[in-house]
């Protein structure tokens, strides 16, 4: 194998992506065919893939890559050892935030080029107020999803409204939320405005298959044709 292929998934490893303009010299050694050919069988062999966008390359794990994907024990680190129950409404409103930005389809899959705290509160409040009156209906989603959305919905509504930044609070889990996606390069902050990064914009493409956009639409844009039998 090719020295210049071990320093480029050497360097791939350290931020998950490099880009044209900052690392040329990298990003020229991915165009070569046999070091592209060797990252393909690394690819095959170690569980990832390398995926190529607007003058960046990134390196992702494959959903079932054990040694360089997160799992339920790695976010909850990151979001502050919370109790499960916690962290199951954490990745929820972190799906629901996405789909905030990301709700549309094909060309037009990005709606929103951001979005502030006092909306996303009130929006996915709005949501968990529907799940709530919705009640039996969201038994059938529950079961398909293995996810009990009324217990998310009733446990964020339970929540107080003032500023402190506890878990007990729509405030600190936002923050929490927001902290993570910041850590990750994600999302960045602009005149109280939280927008997509130029990372962010790149692979929602890639993260959002076709059936993987039907799957979020039916779990929180059209919750109760997800649950009808």
């Amino acid at each position: 194998m090719k020295s210049e292929t071990i320093r480029l998934f050497a360097k791939l490893m350290e931020k998950g992506y490099i880009t044209r303009a900052h690392e040329p010299v990298f990003y020229d050694d991915s165009c070569d065919a046999e070091i592209s050919a060797e990252l393909a069988v690394m690819e095959q062999e170690l569980d990832f893939t390398i995926y190529r966008t607007n003058g960046r390359l990134y390196l992702l794990p494959n959903p079932t890559n054990e040694l360089f994907s997160q799992n339920n024990k790695d976010f909850q680190r990151s979001v502050g050892n919370e109790r499960l129950d916690e962290l199951y409404l954490l990745n929820y409103m972190a799906m629901f935030l996405l789909y905030e930005l990301f709700g549309g389809k094909g060309n037009s899959l990005q709606t929103r080029y951001y979005i502030r705290e006092s909306d996303f509160l009130d929006d996915f409040t709005e949501h968990c107020q529907k799940a709530h009156d919705e009640g039996e209906k969201l038994k059938n989603a529950s079961a398909q999803y293995s996810l009990d959305f009324l217990r998310l919905a009733d446990s964020w509504l339970a929540k107080r409204g003032d500023d402190s930044t506890s878990i007990d609070t729509k405030h600190g889990c936002f923050k929490k939320i927001i902290k993570k996606f910041k850590d990750e390069e994600l999302l960045y902050e602009s005149d109280g405005m939280w927008k997509p990064t130029v990372k962010l914009n790149d692979l929602m493409p890639y993260f959002l298959s076709q059936d993987r956009i039907s799957e979020i639409h039916s779990i929180i844009g059209g919750t109760i044709d997800a649950c009808d039998p």
